[in-house]
Formats: C-alpha cells, sequence, structure tokens
C-alpha cells in the first residue's frame, strides 16, 4: 500500500504542475483542444475516446463505491471533469479511510 501511496502522491503533484505549466502556455480553453483532437479522427482522437471512457468507468466506480448520493455524483463528475487531478487525491484519501485494507479500497461501502 506504501508503494501505491506514493505513485498517487507523486501523480498527483506532477499531473497539477504540468496542469499549471499547459494552462500558462495554451491557455484554459482546454474544451477547445480536446475537441479538436476528437474531430481530428487520428491518434490524439483515439487516445482522448480511450481516456474519456477510462473516466466514465472510475465515475460510476467511485458513485458505486460511495452508495451513490449527493455527494457521490458530486465526486463522479469532478472524476470526470477533473480526471486525475481529483481522482488520485481521492483514491490516495480513499487509502487511508480503509485502513490499508485492498479490499475495503475497491469495495468501499459494500465491504463486509
Amino acid at each position: 500500500m506504501k508503494i501505491l501511496r506514493t505513485f498517487l502522491l507523486v501523480s498527483t503533484v506532477a499531473i497539477y504542475i504540468i496542469t499549471v505549466i499547459a494552462s500558462l502556455s495554451q491557455g484554459l480553453n482546454w474544451p477547445a483542444v480536446a475537441v479538436e483532437d476528437v474531430l481530428a479522427l487520428g491518434w490524439r482522437s483515439q487516445f482522448d475516446i480511450d481516456f474519456v471512457i477510462h473516466l466514465f468507468l472510475l465515475a460510476t466506480w467511485v458513485v458505486w463505491r460511495e452508495a451513490a448520493g449527493t455527494k457521490t455524483y458530486i465526486f463522479g463528475f469532478l472524476s470526470i471533469v477533473m480526471g486525475g487531478m481529483f481522482s488520485f487525491p481521492y483514491i490516495l484519501f480513499a487509502t487511508y479511510k480503509a485502513g490499508g485494507d485492498p479490499k475495503k479500497l475497491l469495495l468501499g461501502v459494500h465491504a463486509r
């Protein structure tokens, strides 16, 4: 669990740094960049669509893991819109909330 937590912490810092750099160099209009990439129907389209599907799967897991409520739908939405900027810290926090137990981490409120 220590390796996972370290990886999540490093990933969180890295994604925030990269986001700041990208925002400063290309601006904050990331939806326009993403849509342009998808409409080009090239490798970036493939990557972006694959990534969006991954984000929806992650959001579905977060909502299920937390037992679907207002807070969890917000968490699901943030998982889709913010990607790793939300999900990395969320999973890191969940590792501590689960006490390092992988079953509790994956199943959340459904763990017995």
